[in-house]
């Protein structure tokens, strides 16, 4: 697995690949990536970006789509989600076109999960370079940071700096977003405390980890409550569901491990604040109750990729039914 920094100075050397595989869910990396890679290709002629998903097109319709030419485009860019829900010989020659890509053609894949080990990825070439874009590590979040501060001509002290990211710090895209709207919303150059506090929107971005910590207290009134609010405002079920799951992992951890919270060799996409009070709340939980919410999530994936459900109703339900 390559490191993202270790890419991009590839790519601003001029040194670019036909095929990319992106695996992680940080969407600012991908996003970031995938800007860098474009603002590359669109330099010195003109180049046409496609999204593709097999929740909206056939494998067949997907493959299409990477072989067609257009005349009036030099380059193609396809970035294509999930393609291991492609199966059976349309998946094979998808495979087989990563190890022999048309020439002015770049395909980028990505896949959410980190340790997805499916046939797909497994069965792909090996010069082709997999990019890892889950979220970093605190440390390495602390630089993020002090990056998007900087881009936004402010100054942070460590302490409000790590503030933010003990509150938000679940992904670099929340992080991001949360620090443009406070420099966004503060006329002042340097950035203090009381401008987390009494940002409103900074406050409404907060209802994501806040459901978690009442999921993990076993609150469930107040996660009824939150639940209806991030649906409304900012979230939908399949971005909450990877961040639940996350949770209840670690909860069932604990509980295998005798109540002892083992610090995580990888990372989870949990803030501080929920790390700090896992061993807490696996108390509320039994080994075999999270094992149902777990394998719950589970079918609730399954049926967003592929039915249509109300994101309002599939997240009430299972709320009543992890918590009640």
């Amino acid at each position: 697995m390559d490191d993202i920094k270790h890419i991009l100075l590839n790519l601003k050397a001029g040194e670019i690949n036909n095929v990319y595989v992106l695996k992680g869910e940080d969407l600012f990396l991908q996003n970031f990536f995938i800007e860098k890679l474009s603002n590359k290709l669109f330099l010195d002629s003109s180049c046409s970006k496609e999204f593709l998903t097999p929740n909206e097109l056939s494998g067949k319709e997907i493959l299409d789509k990477v072989l067609s030419s257009d005349l009036f485009n030099s380059k193609k860019l396809i970035i294509l989600r999930d393609p291991q829900q492609i199966k059976g010989k349309i998946s094979k020659e998808l495979i087989s076109y990563c190890g022999q890509p048309i020439i002015n053609h770049f395909l980028v894949l990505i896949c959410d999960n980190y340790l997805d080990k499916s046939s797909f990825f497994k069965n792909l070439p090996s010069k082709i370079p997999f990019l890892n874009v889950t979220t970093p590590f605190q440390s390495q979040m602390i630089k993020w940071a002090k990056f998007f501060v900087k881009d936004n001509k402010k100054n942070i002290s460590p302490d409000v700096l790590k503030e933010i990211i003990n509150i938000c710090g679940d992904s670099l895209y929340n992080l991001k977003n949360e620090i443009d709207k406070i420099c966004l919303m503060t006329e002042e150059k340097n950035l203090k405390i009381e401008h987390i506090n009494f940002d409103s929107s900074f406050s409404r971005s907060r209802k994501r980890w806040e459901l978690m910590a009442s999921l993990g207290a076993r609150d469930l009134k107040k996660s009824i409550k939150l639940g209806k609010s991030i649906i409304d405002s900012s979230e939908t079920m399949i971005s909450l569901i990877f961040p639940m799951a996350a949770l209840f992992q670690e909860l069932l951890f604990v509980k295998m491990n005798n109540g002892t919270f083992i610090k995580p060799s990888s990372y989870i996409p949990l803030s501080t604040l929920l790390k700090n009070n896992i061993s807490n709340y696996a108390n509320n939980y039994t080994v075999e109750e999270t094992k149902v919410v777990i394998k719950e999530l589970k079918k609730i994936e399954i049926r967003q990729k592929t039915t249509n459900t109300d994101d309002e109703s599939e997240l009430i339900n299972f709320i009543y039914n992890a918590i009640g």
